[in-house]
């Protein structure tokens, strides 16, 4: 199994409750998949960077699983049926930093240049 890392930004208009029902269905969809939920966490709600969906803002939400490349495509492919997600991104990472999601400010933020990328796997 390897180590990945999942964002995706839901619409701002979404409640808590349902802000959490997707949360819980994307684990449920990681789980169903011979997948392992490590950490799940809402980031909170934040200004996008460019409008997506004619969306401003959008609420983070970020996990880390193990998995295989099924549990990826399976979880890519439902991202793209629901309707209240916007945005998304998964990537492999180095298994040791699987549970360490960054939270303060002072620390450095991972650039994408750092993670490594696999091509053909």
């Amino acid at each position: 199994m390897n180590a990945y890392e999942t964002v995706f930004i839901v619409k701002a208009s979404l409640t808590d409750e349902e802000t959490a029902a997707v949360m819980e269905k994307i684990k449920g969809i990681i789980q169903r998949e011979a997948g392992e939920v490590v950490v799940a966490e809402n980031m909170g709600k934040r200004k996008l960077a460019y409008e997506v969906q004619k969306e401003k803002k959008g609420t983070y939400l970020i996990m880390q699983f193990k998995g295989n490349g099924a549990t990826v495509l399976e979880l890519e492919r439902n991202y793209r049926l629901t309707e209240s997600i916007i945005k998304f991104m998964t990537i492999r990472i180095d298994p040791k930093k699987l549970g360490k999601i960054l939270h303060e400010k002072d620390e450095k933020p991972i650039s994408m240049r750092d993670k490594e990328f696999v091509v053909g796997r």
